[in-house]
């Protein structure tokens, strides 16, 4: 078999911001030759970004990505679930972001801080070269994650997010939730991941991401997109849907987003990563 000698702009940004994350250039290379792509091909490539020398892209200047609405994006102003009714706050076209109040109430946000605070660990990135997780200078939290349907309390959160995106639950996977304190942050960043590296086991590619604050922060903590000039400032039950796949198998490169270190104060937030099918969660 022939082995891979180019690489989309998806491909390329994902490299770029995984190298942000403290991830080494060499373990970036050694996936990709594990994905098929050439050795030199993939060392030369890598080199050539870290030194932030031009290359050239499958995908030029011509292809752009195809925006898509998806279907919570065409449901109007107020969102309604078996157990709640959610406002529309903003919603923002490129790239999809629809920022959301009242997804949980005040007291819902305590009993799952409450319910995280013994199981917080430091919070780590996958290794592209082992597969393995592990900790990163660009990611600086504490975090932990539910199993699918683990307590009522989740189960009805999984259950409304369900309800809102129109995804089964079985395609989101396990609740995380994440504590900053002061100083901590998470760089830029995607939620996909790179193309052809998605694991198709684990159902495939994720296609939109659920932020929920758990807290209000006294200062910092904002979510931003900086491409597309849109920042969120974290409010107690309020959240955000992101949404960066569409029909033709294309990512959104404008969805890229960091959390702003936390100045005062610390931050909570809960997050619920979709796939494109469902997850064997056995």
């Amino acid at each position: 078999m022939a082995k891979i000698m180019q690489i989309s702009d998806e491909l390329k940004d994902w490299i770029v911001s995984t190298l942000k994350n403290d991830v080494s250039p060499i373990a970036i290379a050694n996936a990709l030759i594990k994905k098929g792509f050439d050795n030199r091909f993939a060392y030369e490539t890598l080199f050539k970004i870290v030194g932030n020398e031009a290359i050239k892209t499958t995908d030029g200047e011509q292809v752009r990505y195809n925006n898509e609405v998806p279907g919570i994006g065409r449901k109007g102003n107020t969102l309604y679930t078996s157990d709640s009714e959610i406002k529309v706050l903003s919603k923002n076209e490129k790239p999809f972001v629809l920022h959301l109040d009242n997804v949980l109430s005040h007291q819902e946000c305590d009993e799952i801080i409450g319910l995280s605070k013994s199981r917080l660990e430091p919070s780590r990135v996958v290794d592209t070269a082992s597969g393995e997780e592990r900790a990163a200078t660009g990611r600086t939290s504490k975090g932990m994650a539910f199993h699918i349907r683990e307590n009522e309390l989740v189960a009805r959160i999984e259950r409304r997010i369900s309800e809102l995106t129109g995804f089964p639950t079985e395609n989101g996977e396990g609740l995380q939730v994440l504590n900053y304190g002061i100083g901590e942050e998470y760089k830029s960043h995607f939620d996909f991941f790179p193309p052809n590296m998605a694991d198709v086991k684990k159902g495939g590619q994720r296609v939109g991401t659920f932020l929920i604050y758990l807290n209000d922060v006294a200062a910092g903590g904002e979510t931003v997109f900086p491409k597309a000039g849109l920042s969120i400032v974290p409010k107690k039950g309020t959240g955000i849907y992101f949404h960066y796949a569409n029909e033709d198998g294309q990512f959104d490169r404008l969805s890229v987003h960091c959390s702003l270190p936390v100045t005062v104060g610390e931050k909570w937030v809960a997050t619920k990563w979709i796939r494109q099918n469902k997850i064997n969660h056995e």
